[in-house]
């Protein structure tokens, strides 16, 4: 269907060339249809537009007031687009974007100086909550979460790996001594993660493909900080997700467990609400986040040369 932008620009083409032929030339259209089309205004009008001679094609007397008035009208709307254009080519305006609390302040608040100052006129609202916060219902434009998505309503973009190791407390270890297979973790304290679909099963794999046990413990949580605070007071071996766990690592108030096994890793993703024009700010934030959270992350980097089973160079 020709919308009615779509005829005044054939009219003024019809203007331009005084001639069905050649208005229809530019357009990649038909004569025939360039007539039509021109008709179709006048019918709506209820006005002759233009004079057709066997000569030529002049103006109606209304025909020379329509197009001095939608002259403007499409320029107008050629500055418009180019004023769109021009801020999907700038990112500006408020990002309102969503983190929780640890991962926001360790690894998302450190990158905003950098953000603002590439991107001069994007403002930045960065709330760090851990409850579920709904994207789309509360207008936030970009989160970054950790983890299986499930909302069709969103896009995720993949940003970097999230490894899941298993890691106790030196007090704990000393106490209980240290597992040296998968199967001793069924004598030990766990600090079991609620977050698994099977959350006193866990499935770890080696070099030989994965291996399931049962695990039992007195302390159980959905909370990844919660996980790593509770094992560093020594009430067992627990899932360490290395972006939690990595200070501890360095510090030593946590060690690595099994180092020839670890947890399916999950994934750190930008999301954000699906739309069929991605907007400037968003998309710029999302290259930029994928730019600064490489492949490995930091955190894992970090444990190079110092934690078992971490081979990174410590360069880039």
């Amino acid at each position: 269907m020709v919308t009615e932008t779509q005829e005044l620009i054939v009219f003024h083409a019809v203007v331009k060339h005084a001639s069905y032929a050649k208005a229809a030339e530019e357009l990649a259209l038909s004569a025939s249809g360039v007539s039509r089309i021109v008709t179709r205004i006048e019918e709506r009008l209820g006005v002759r537009l233009v004079q057709r001679t066997t000569r030529k094609l002049s103006l109606t007397e209304a025909g020379t007031a329509f197009y001095a008035r939608t002259t403007q009208i499409l320029l107008d709307l050629a500055e418009a687009e180019a004023e769109i254009q021009e801020h999907q080519l700038h990112p500006r305006g408020l990002l309102k974007m969503s983190a929780s609390v640890f991962f926001g302040q360790l690894h998302i608040a450190p990158l905003l100086d950098e953000l603002l100052k590439r991107f001069s006129e994007l403002s930045i609202d960065l709330t760090l909550s851990n409850r579920f916060v709904d994207l789309i219902d509360e207008g936030v434009d970009l989160a970054v979460r950790i983890g299986a998505l499930t909302d069709s309503r969103l896009v995720a973009r993949r940003l970097c790996t999230n490894k899941r190791i298993l890691v106790a407390s030196p007090d704990y270890l000393a106490r209980r001594g240290v597992p040296q297979s998968v199967e001793e973790l069924r004598e030990h304290d766990c600090v079991i993660y609620t977050g698994f679909s099977k959350s006193r099963e866990w499935k770890l794999i080696g070099s030989e493909g994965p291996v399931t046990v049962p695990i039992s413990g007195r302390l159980a949580t959905n909370n990844v900080e919660v996980l790593t605070a509770t094992a560093k007071q020594g009430h067992g071996i627990t899932v360490g997700a290395t972006v939690s766990v990595a200070p501890s690592l360095l510090s030593g108030e946590l060690v690595r467990v099994l180092p020839d096994f670890e947890f399916e890793p999950s994934a750190v993703f930008a999301v954000y609400p699906s739309s069929r024009q991605l907007s400037s700010k968003v998309r710029a934030t999302v290259d930029f986040l994928t730019e600064k959270l490489t492949e490995p992350p930091s955190w894992d980097r970090s444990l190079s040369g110092r934690v078992p089973g971490f081979p990174y160079t410590t360069s880039g």
